[in-house]
């Protein structure tokens, strides 16, 4: 069993919120994570010709010896949620009222965030305004990694020092979803909601591989 646990804070300086400002932006990086765990586990099953049960059998062994258990679990924070209003360059600025935004970045049937925040009409846009509001928040984040991965292995001798390994791997085996960033384009129709899914589903494949 090995495990690691990482607790970490990324900032960064590299862009203006305003044309005007004096230097560019400091805040949380859209690449921060702030915890990520990560823990495997590789367990023998004690079966088999020469380990805890001993099976003498040639087809006892062949049929209970030589099994695997593997597993992964991972957690992870998600990233601070980007608000840049549909911008890939510039911020666009938003009509913000200063009211709690109040984030579930797991809720996927209405929005994810007071929406009632913020002025949404096109005719109510900025032409020009010094924002304030920052294009990230630490406590504003997308939905996070937790994900359990895993694997049984079956190992078949051939010989002294090869052997055949037969492989069957779940990915996500809990079918845990890990939702996308909700849309922050306020004109947009869908302002506010989660519309994707950002891991994959349940994955399951059977693999073999001889090592030699």
């Amino acid at each position: 069993m090995t495990a690691n646990y990482i607790y970490s804070r990324l900032i960064e300086q590299i862009s203006w919120l305003n044309d005007t400002d004096l230097a560019p932006e400091k805040r949380i990086s859209p690449f921060d994570h702030t915890q990520r765990f990560v823990t495997g586990v590789s367990y023998e099953l004690p079966f088999g010709r020469g380990r805890l049960v001993d099976l003498s059998s040639r087809w006892s062994n062949l049929l209970a010896g030589g099994w695997h258990l593997n597993g992964i679990y991972t957690y992870q924070t998600g990233a601070p949620i980007t608000w840049v209003n549909g911008s890939s360059n510039t911020p666009g600025d938003y009509v913000y009222f200063g009211s709690p935004l109040d984030l579930n970045n797991r809720e996927t049937n209405t929005v994810a965030f007071n929406t009632a925040a913020f002025d949404t009409k096109s005719s109510d846009a900025f032409q020009y305004h010094i924002r304030t509001f920052s294009t990230t928040f630490p406590n504003l984040r997308s939905d996070g990694i937790n994900q359990w991965d895993q694997s049984l292995l079956k190992r078949f001798d051939l010989r002294e020092k090869m052997y055949l390994q037969l492989r069957l791997e779940a990915f996500n085996l809990l079918n845990h979803p890990s939702f996308s960033a909700p849309n922050t384009t306020a004109n947009s129709s869908g302002f506010g909601t989660i519309t994707a899914q950002a891991n994959r589903t349940r994955t399951i494949q059977l693999g073999g591989r001889i090592v030699f």
